[in-house]
Parts: C-alpha cells; structure tokens; sequence
C-alpha cells in the first residue's frame, strides 16, 4: 500500500516536470522566433537567447530524466537483460544497474547541491547583461536530480515486487 502510493506520488512528480520540460521547449521555440524577427526585421536583439535558451535546453535535460526513466525510453543496452528475461537474474542485473545509477546519481547531486549553495550564499550571477542568479539552474539541476534518484527508488520497488519490465522497442 505504501510502496504504490510513494510510486503514484512520484509518478506525478515525474510527469509534471516532463509537462514543465514540454514548456520549456514552447519557450524556446518563442524566443529563437522572436530573435529571428527581431534581427531580421528591426535589426535589434532581446540580448539574452543564447543564455535563456541554454538554460532551457539544461532544465530540460535534467527535469525529463524520471519520466524518461519510467517510461523505459531512455538509452539502454539490453544485450544482456534480453536472454535473462523473467529470471532472477534479470532482476539481479536490473537492481545493480539501479544501484549503480543512483551512486552516480547522487555523487553528482551532491556536487550540484555544493555548488547551489555557494552561489546562494555568495549571490553569485552571471558574467553576462541579464546578471541570472547562478542558483537558479543550479536548483533546476538538482530537483531534476532528486526526482530521478526517486524514480530509481520507485524502480527497483516495482522490480521487485512486479517483475523487470520488458524494454520499449524501437519504431524505427
């Protein structure tokens, strides 16, 4: 009961940084229009896409990791999961490469948590016209972070308890 409601909460967490990934991408495609009539038309600039932009694209990344995760859409090499399918060696694979992650996960939250709070203690900005308090991405970085070690957690739970999920096949 209590493992099925810490998978639906992070379901929902997870979904909804993919919906705010989504809009990122709207904005993104806004401002680079907007550029694009702003220099070709009244030959002027907002000054800021290439920084708003790339910022975007790095909030982007780290927010879509846990839905990509649980939707076993992210790159994956299953030369050896597909001949161990339905065994408990699969799952044995599945929980390391799980563990696995995570360690590398959270060796670099912590980094990014380090990083967070020395640009939040010093008020640190960026070197460039709109000054963006560093803490910002910084915060955006490790949020996307923590819900994918959570999807990892939600992972290895639904493993255990309902068996390695196939891969998702390629269309192409």
């Amino acid at each position: 009961m209590i493992a099925r409601a810490f998978i639906h909460i992070n379901n929902m967490a997870s979904a909804a940084a993919m919906w705010i990934s989504a809009g990122l991408l709207v904005y993104m495609t806004c401002h680079i229009t907007l550029e694009i009539i702003l220099r070709s038309f009244f030959s002027t600039s907002t000054f800021s896409m290439d920084e708003f932009v790339g910022y975007a694209v790095g909030a982007m990344t780290f927010l879509a990791l846990a839905d990509t995760f649980r939707h076993r859409k992210h790159i994956r090499v299953s030369i050896l999961t597909g001949y161990l399918q339905g065994t408990r060696a699969a799952l044995a694979v599945e929980l390391i490469c799980i563990a696995l992650t995570f360690g590398v996960t959270l060796f670099l939250a912590r980094f990014i948590w380090r990083t967070l709070a020395r640009d939040f203690s010093r008020g640190s900005v960026s070197p460039t016209l709109m000054e963006v308090p560093l803490w910002w991405m910084d915060a955006v970085i490790f949020v996307g972070l923590a819900l994918f070690m959570v999807q990892l957690v939600a992972s290895a739970i639904q493993a255990i308890t309902e068996g390695v999920p196939e891969d998702v096949e390629s269309d192409a």
